[in-house]
């Protein structure tokens, strides 16, 4: 992945935070999906399309903050 390859940004909104998602392209045919969640904290998840990239994102974030929601067992 490289900035050369951008395809668009998009945001997903959680609850009240909205987590800016970076598209590129990747060599051959496959997205990444650049999550900027933080200075120094922007995870990637790659995908055979730019839908299915942001779709993995929207999951995985919705998890995460849920999952930090929940009160301890």
């Amino acid at each position: 992945m490289n900035n050369t390859n951008f395809i668009a940004v998009r945001h997903v909104r959680i609850g009240d935070r909205l987590v800016t998602v970076e598209l590129f392209r990747n060599e051959g045919t496959s997205v990444a999906a650049r999550c900027v969640l933080a200075s120094g904290d922007t995870p990637i998840i790659d995908a055979p399309s730019a839908e299915e990239a942001f779709a993995a994102v929207e999951d995985a974030i919705e998890g995460l903050l849920l999952a930090r929601e929940s009160p301890a067992a």
